[in-house]
């Protein structure tokens, strides 16, 4: 096996996957918190315009540890239609960073007062990058290494997905890297190898009101790809008046991971502890991710309510 196979696979099974399931697509632990970043269907689905920065990273007080950011954004558009874009940069730290932008349009139509389903389409641009000089070789004079010239693509893809919701719900479905576009790298011994695998991701959430004051809104998220066992998240999110929230998450035989966060006028903020509880954990022990969100307000300078989204406040909606 050449060393670029050896390290793309160490890659895509220890970084991103973190318990030896191979993933090509960064976690997203708070999804809940912008279903966006997982499904183009939830592109304009609000009557404001959310805005989101997010900072993920991994193996906490390693050096040159793994760091994810991206930012979304996403608005409503006349004729039931919407858009959104999201640009994201994640590096390893190490020979291996991917920066793409997601751009994406939806299309939603009402199937009763307070039930609606979208459809997304998103078009992805990325740049893939390998740095064969940072490598430490066994073999220096491996032919995949180029010669240890570094080596860039672009690669172009995209993602499909559904959504049907309502006021106190959400269920859908994305199917990622739906092309499953090749890298095709100088020194590839098989110009089939090295190429996106089209992931199957689910993910669907009920908001419970217990009372005026506080309601509990569970949900969950699975991957599946064709080589590799499913990725499942459980989520339990407690909220308090639509300005303070904390939550739980269960990845199978992965991690466990803590949510906090808040809502102050148009800004939110929130942040997520991932606790390693797989083999990993002796390289991967934590993961750090927080995110920000600005909600650009529409409609004269008020939130409206969403016609489709729940009959409190518009930004208590599910679909962020």
């Amino acid at each position: 096996m050449s060393m670029k196979k050896l390290y793309i696979g160490l890659f895509i099974s220890v970084v991103l996957g973190a318990d030896i399931h191979a993933q090509q697509i960064f976690r997203r632990t708070q999804f809940p918190l912008n279903t966006f970043m997982v499904n183009p269907a939830a592109a304009g689905t609000q009557s404001y315009i959310p805005v989101f920065l997010s900072y993920r990273n991994q193996w906490t007080g390693f050096s040159g540890a793994p760091k994810t950011m991206v930012a979304s954004a996403h608005t409503p558009l006349p004729f039931n239609l919407g858009t959104g874009v999201i640009i994201y940069n994640d590096n390893t730290g190490g020979a291996i960073s991917r920066t793409g932008v997601e751009a994406s349009a939806s299309y939603k139509t009402e199937i009763s007062d307070r039930d609606a389903v979208s459809f997304g389409l998103s078009l992805t641009a990325s740049q893939f990058k390998f740095a064969n000089s940072k490598l430490k070789a066994y073999d220096p004079n491996d032919v995949t290494l180029n010669g240890g010239l570094d080596e860039s693509k672009m690669l172009y893809d995209a993602t499909f997905g559904f959504l049907v919701y309502g006021k106190q719900y959400y269920a859908g479905f994305s199917i990622p890297q739906l092309f499953r576009a090749k890298m095709k790298f100088n020194q590839s011994l098989d110009p089939n190898e090295n190429s996106n695998w089209r992931h199957f991701q689910f993910m669907g959430s009920y908001r419970y009101y217990i009372n005026e004051v506080f309601d509990i809104q569970p949900s969950a998220f699975i991957r599946l790809t064709k080589a590799t066992p499913a990725q499942i998240d459980v989520n339990v999110k407690v909220n308090y008046l639509d300005y303070a929230w904390a939550g739980f998450t269960y990845r199978h035989k992965d991690a466990l991971a803590l949510m906090l966060g808040g809502t102050w006028n148009e800004f939110t903020l929130g942040y997520s502890f991932d606790l390693t509880i797989s083999k990993a954990r002796n390289l991967s022990p934590f993961t750090h991710e927080i995110i920000v969100g600005y909600y650009i307000q529409r409609n004269n300078g008020k939130f409206k309510l969403s016609k489709l989204g729940p009959k409190r406040l518009s930004r208590g909606s599910l679909v962020h």
